[in-house]
């Protein structure tokens, strides 16, 4: 389970950005695209419905925008 806030470092990118959490995690933007029928996608710190947010690619959780942060 993700804490109640992802920190991420060297977030780039042009069209998603993408970045690295403090546990080595690699992370990455995503928007639901309904034409492909994807699902919408569930908050693993909030629970909400996301139809956008930042997906875990080292375990698949997603997050929403309001608890990433970039890192300084």
């Amino acid at each position: 389970m993700v804490t109640s806030t992802v920190y991420l470092d060297n977030i780039s990118g042009i069209s998603r950005l993408s970045g690295v959490d403090e546990h080595g995690n690699s992370w990455t933007q995503f928007e639901v695209d309904y034409f492909a029928e994807q699902d919408d996608g569930e908050g693993a710190i909030c629970g909400e419905i996301l139809t956008s947010g930042w997906m875990c690619l080292d375990g698949g959780e997603e997050i929403c925008d309001e608890h990433v942060y970039e890192q300084e």
